[in-house]
Order: C-alpha cells, then sequence, then structure tokens
C-alpha cells in the first residue's frame, strides 16, 4: 500500500486513531452536532485553517472527487 501518514508508511500492525463526524454506532452523550453548534456560536472569530485532506492515488481526472 501506498498509505501514509506525515510521509511515512501506514503500518498494518499499529493502531491510529482517526476521527469523524459521528459515529456510526449508539452512543451515549450529546450529539455531536449539538456540541459544534455551541463551539461555533461561542467563537467570536474563526480563522483559516489548514485542511489535511488524504491523496487518493489512482483518481486523478475523477470528476467525483473535489478539487
Amino acid at each position: 500500500s501506498e498509505l501514509s501518514i506525515g510521509g511515512k508508511p501506514v503500518e498494518a500492525h499499529r493502531n491510529y486513531k482517526v476521527a469523524g463526524w459521528a459515529s456510526v454506532q449508539e452512543v451515549e452523550g450529546e450529539p455531536i452536532w449539538d456540541v459544534v453548534a455551541r463551539w461555533l456560536r461561542d467563537q467570536k472569530v474563526i480563522g483559516a485553517q489548514h485542511i489535511n485532506q488524504p491523496r487518493v492515488l489512482g483518481m486523478e481526472g475523477n470528476l467525483g472527487l473535489a478539487p
């Protein structure tokens, strides 16, 4: 595989933490969209953020992917 994180190859035997918008399983606690909405309302200014978007190999020219 050519997957990498920060220029280093992903290792199959290691565990990696990942994040997403919301859980796909039932969980206890406040829904993430409520947490994010409250945080956004509390901010006075939100600066530009660097987006760490992965590069998907073999997908060049695919119109289904945003540039």
